[in-house]
């Protein structure tokens, strides 16, 4: 793949000539997020640049097995020296996100920050606030976009087995262990070359999918007890109350994937899951074929994603928010049908 070398030379510029530089990624941050930060961490590290890497919230212990995952701060944890490190930071690097919006308690400290950017991202309609920009909504993953800027700059020999691990991990949960249609001959040219430097597919997997505790497939089972299938239309829907959510102990990451139970129902083309967390409903939604669930959940649910995987959220009651969605999803019947 061929990135802009205008873009590239000015990237290499950044990297080579600030100093700190600190890589940021979204609020409530996923393997895409966490792979892509550390993967670019352990290469900037490599050429001896001083780098941190500071996040919005902490994220899921089934990620913390990367390497660099000690070094990473979260805001939410220490406000102070994040907020400190992101204002003394000579470059900025936004990682899989592409809007300051999604920065979560960073917001104010990134907005005021006099540092120069950089974007890596593939997410759909990028708000313009960096000085560089690498974004590409056919891209998988931002991670498998990282591999290609490594590239571009010559610096995958930089990538070794831990960095190959954390941009492999990116790719493999951002389609869905390379089901969802995201999935490109480039991306498995990507992960072969992951593979080529040590990453060892099964250990990944099992890394990042066999973690369940008990209280997570009893948590797991109430939310399939709650599915609902839509009766005129190709719609499921799985909720979680905050009850539910106490009742098993839930931790950050026990309902990753959840979402993706509806889609496994024959007939089923969209997929809602529901959550009541933190005094909000936060939703996430997979649609397979031409359905966009971006469009959906920009217009009606303050959120946005991807065509096939979007989330949003509402500040009803649970009870409401189903009604609602049940409501706006009969004027999409349609082009739910025609997907």
């Amino acid at each position: 793949m061929k990135l802009d070398p205008a873009l590239i030379n000015e990237a290499r510029r950044l990297l080579e000539n600030s100093s700190p530089i600190v890589i940021t990624n979204h609020v409530n941050p996923d393997g895409d997020a966490m792979g892509s930060a550390l993967g670019l961490y352990g290469v900037l590290k490599k050429l001896d640049r001083d780098v941190k890497v500071v996040v919005p919230n902490t994220y899921p212990d089934f990620l913390k097995w990367m390497e660099g995952d000690a070094k990473v701060v979260a805001f939410d944890e220490n406000p102070e020296l994040a907020g400190g490190l992101v204002e003394k930071a000579g470059l900025l690097i936004h990682l899989d996100y592409n809007s300051l919006k999604r920065s979560g308690p960073m917001q104010e400290s990134l907005t005021s920050a006099e540092a120069n950017r950089i974007m890596i991202d593939h997410h759909q309609q990028p708000d313009n606030f960096v000085d560089v920009m690498f974004s590409d909504t056919e891209m998988s993953s931002t991670c498998e976009l990282m591999y290609h800027v490594l590239h571009e700059l010559g610096w995958t020999h930089h990538i070794g087995r831990h960095e190959a691990e954390c941009l492999y991990t990116g790719i493999m949960t951002d389609t869905g262990s390379f089901r969802f249609n995201s999935t490109t001959p480039t991306t498995h040219q990507v992960a072969g070359a992951l593979l080529e430097k040590g990453v060892e597919p099964n250990e990944m997997a099992s890394r990042i999918y066999d973690i369940n505790t008990s209280n997570r497939l009893q948590l797991l089972s109430t939310a399939l007890l709650t599915m609902e299938v839509l009766e005129d239309l190709p719609v499921a829907i799985i909720r979680l109350s905050a009850e539910d959510l106490e009742r098993y102990g839930y931790k950050k990451g026990d309902t990753e994937g959840f979402v993706n139970y509806g889609l496994s129902v024959l007939g089923v083309k969209l997929s809602v899951f529901m959550a009541e967390k933190d005094g909000r409903i936060k939703i996430s939604f997979r649609s397979k074929g031409s359905f966009d669930v971006n469009v959906l959940a920009r217009e009606h649910f303050n959120g946005g994603g991807h065509k096939n995987a979007a989330g949003g959220s509402s500040e009803q009651s649970l009870t409401e928010t189903v009604q609602r969605f049940k409501d706006i999803i009969v004027d999409y019947s349609d082009a739910l049908k025609n997907s």
